[in-house]
């Protein structure tokens, strides 16, 4: 493959990931600190990309070269972004809200989230149970030694990420979104909470009552937001795009936590690896293939939001008796 081939190739990749709205020539510039002139004349072929300049586009925008040569169905090219420290912890939560704002940004824009656990987005509304599940992820999960002999505290998580976390609640109540759940989406939680108290990682009833209510709350949250079809959020009352929420139950259990954005011709996806890991791609056939799975899990799914009342009543109850089934065998105790 020719060299002007594979930028342009670079170029149209770094297209799909940009709203309509901005201009490719201002961006190009803008992240490799050139004048408009000499964007153009790397667009028009007269000028071959550097060495330096193709790394910082590949850090920018997320770009394996590899998959500018090979471009096939079987060679799919991730982004991953993977935990192992305080820090890239943090730029975890960065990353999730520059790729949200990134989307909020096309005219078109619609979220599926298929929810094998309680969807990300949600638990910065809700303070403690965003401590717990990071606290978990860390200690647990990720191993992390000076967590290993530490009882869960929610003052043990940066106030940063929660910062950053907010935001995140406010971008995602205005992108449009279909969900699917199932009655197992709160189990992974229960579960977690569940071990922590009989491995005495969480002991105190005083916050373990905290969680169980701001749970119930967060369900009914949801509940209600069907029931409006649109999201509404604690951090940001007055945020009320209408017909913006469609949620569908699934009877059948859920594999895998899957995001998808489709903004028209452009279209990424994001699958949860190792629990919390991100693998990302905009690789066309991928998204195509992954947005077609998506439509047949909703078709054989029951919408609902705004509509099967009697079907959204007794869904929600049989969460919120999970719920309260583990609350009374562990404050019992």
């Amino acid at each position: 493959m020719e060299p002007f081939e594979i930028q342009n190739r670079i170029f149209e990749r770094i297209k799909q990931q940009l709203p309509s709205s901005t201009s490719f020539v201002d961006e190009l510039a803008f992240q490799l600190d050139i004048s408009n002139d000499s964007a153009y004349r790397r667009i028009r072929g007269e000028k071959m990309l550097t060495l330096e300049e193709l790394i910082k586009l590949g850090e920018a925008y997320h770009i394996s070269f590899d998959s500018m040569v090979q471009n096939q169905l079987n060679n799919i090219t991730f982004n991953y972004r993977s935990i192992n420290s305080n820090v890239s912890f943090e730029e975890y939560f960065d990353s999730i809200l520059a790729n949200l704002r990134l989307i909020s940004g096309f005219e078109k824009k619609d979220l599926f989230y298929i929810a094998k656990d309680l969807p990300l987005f949600k638990y910065f509304d809700y303070r403690n149970i965003a401590a717990f599940k990071l606290f978990f992820w860390q200690k647990t999960i990720l191993n992390k030694p000076e967590l290993q002999h530490c009882k869960f505290d929610p003052s043990l998580i940066p106030n940063a990420v929660f910062e950053t976390g907010k935001k995140i609640i406010g971008v995602y109540t205005k992108i449009p979104s279909t969900e699917v759940w199932n009655k197992e989406t709160i189990n992974s939680t229960l579960n977690q909470l569940e071990f922590y108290y009989d491995n005495g990682f969480l002991d105190d009833h005083e916050l373990l009552q905290i969680i169980f209510d701001e749970l119930k709350e967060l369900v009914l949250q949801v509940k209600i937001d069907a029931e409006n079809g649109y999201k509404t959020s604690r951090t940001y009352p007055s945020t009320e795009d209408k017909d913006n929420f469609k949620l569908y139950y699934n009877e059948v259990t859920i594999g895998d936590n899957t995001i998808f954005f489709d903004m028209g011709d452009r279209k990424m996806a994001f699958i949860t690896h190792n629990v919390l890991n991100l693998l990302t791609t905009s690789n066309p056939e991928f998204c195509n293939e992954t947005h077609n799975v998506l439509r047949n899990i909703i078709k054989k799914s029951n919408l609902i939001s705004l509509v099967s009342q009697k079907q959204r009543n007794n869904f929600f109850n049989c969460i919120l008796q999970k719920i309260e089934v583990l609350e009374k065998k562990l404050l019992t105790l």
